[in-house]
């Protein structure tokens, strides 16, 4: 599976000649999509940003020439790899030697084979394995959940992350952006491309079932199918939808982990109904972040304020948790608020546009390809994922 998070990469060597060739070589190879790098070519830019650096924010890997790394006290703490770039002179026992002069592409393929190990490493202490869940919730319906978990899709997909959409509306709304068909008829006989595209849904519960504790084990490719609008894997919409309306929450988070925990997706998104009920739920607990979209509306507001006394008053251990992991998003944004948010520990954290056109649009694919919006979606999507824009670095010359 492909790297969640862009290798994040502190590079400290005297000289722009060394530093702008081997970010130009980033920049324009395949390599762009998976390093950060933030390079210093004075030692005392370097130390201060060592020193004042922590959290996510932590380099993943330090690359740099020994006056650099002797002003680096707190390396034997900090638990991140070095190399150490040198000339063929002896070198401390700082971390691994590297040849400075070496091709570009090796020093880079060292990089991320360092990255790499350090990663493996800490496996068995890592909060989360597997890709990550980023839940779709809203407190009424109509606020665009779908449009936003789509364009989320793909933007992610277009951004190199591999991902899976998982509709669990009881109506599938995803069904006007993809072109696919959920009608209440028998669908599947004679249409798609076969079993696994008409009843993939419908099949991989019933082996979850079976296969008990074991589902983990199954493999996602015969069930899914690839919606290339969308740059995700996904079901086809279910026709037999009391399959959706039986599904407990149990149920519901065994689906859900069973994907994200299937080693072949970064991300999953989990577009649901919103009403408050047991795959609602569900994606409340099984989400690693959760997007709450709203509308600048009174009724909005109101009925976002009673879910959340809802939780409050059946689940008081867990909203505090759930509130940690949720961003706040309106939708449909005019460019100022007119109502206040219904709690005071709220905090809004994004906001997408309102797009005048897609009112009157007769093409259904322009949902997906507004540039406006898309933008803004790049933004959530980073907050998100801790990413930076692709192929970023920073440099201090002083």
């Amino acid at each position: 599976m492909s790297i969640l998070v862009p290798v994040k990469v502190v590079l400290a060597v005297e000289g722009r000649d060394y530093i702008e060739p081997l970010l130009n070589y980033v920049h324009g190879s395949e390599y762009a999509r998976r390093l950060r790098i933030t390079a210093f070519s004075q030692p005392e830019a370097f130390h201060q940003y060592m020193m004042e650096t922590s959290g996510m924010k932590r380099p993943d890997v330090v690359v740099g020439e020994m006056p650099f790394l002797n002003l680096w006290t707190a390396r034997e703490d900090a638990d991140i790899p070095c190399l150490v770039l040198h000339e063929g002179e002896q070198v401390s026992e700082y971390g691994q030697p590297v040849l400075k002069y070496k091709p570009l592409s090796e020093l880079v393929g060292i990089i991320l084979e360092t990255a790499r190990q350090r990663s493996n490493g800490r496996k068995s202490v890592n909060s989360r394995e597997g890709g990550m869940i980023i839940g779709m919730v809203a407190a009424s319906g109509g606020l665009g959940k779908t449009t936003a978990a789509l364009n989320m899709s793909k933007q992610l997909g277009n951004e190199g992350y591999s991902v899976f959409y998982l509709n669990l509306e009881t109506v599938d709304s995803s069904s006007l952006f993809t072109g696919s068909d959920s009608s209440s008829g028998v669908q599947g006989e004679g249409e798609g491309e076969g079993e696994g595209e008409g009843e993939g849904l419908s099949r991989l519960l019933y082996d979850l079932k079976s296969e008990g504790n074991e589902g983990t084990s199954l493999s996602l490719a015969s069930y899914c199918v690839r919606r290339p609008e969308i740059q995700a894997d996904t079901f086809q919409p279910v026709y037999n939808r009391k399959e959706l309306t039986d599904m407990t929450c149990d149920e519901a988070k065994e689906l859900i982990r069973t994907i994200a925990e299937s080693g072949q997706y970064d991300v999953v998104i989990v577009d649901c109904d919103s009403e408050h009920g047991e795959r609602a739920q569900a994606v409340l607990e099984a989400s690693h972040k959760l997007i709450w979209l709203l509308a600048d509306d009174l009724m909005s507001m109101h009925k976002c304020g009673l879910w959340l006394d809802v939780l409050e008053t059946t689940q008081p251990e867990g909203l505090e948790a759930m509130i940690c992991k949720t961003s706040f998003v309106v939708n449909r944004y005019m460019g100022t608020m007119i109502n206040s948010l219904p709690r005071d520990f709220m905090e809004l954290n994004g906001a997408l546009p309102y797009i005048p056109s897609w009112k009157q649009m007769q093409h259904r694919e322009l949902l997906l390809s507004s540039p406006i919006y898309q933008r803004e979606i790049r933004h959530l999507c980073r907050e998100l994922l801790d990413m930076e824009s692709t192929a970023q670095s920073t440099v201090a010359w002083s």
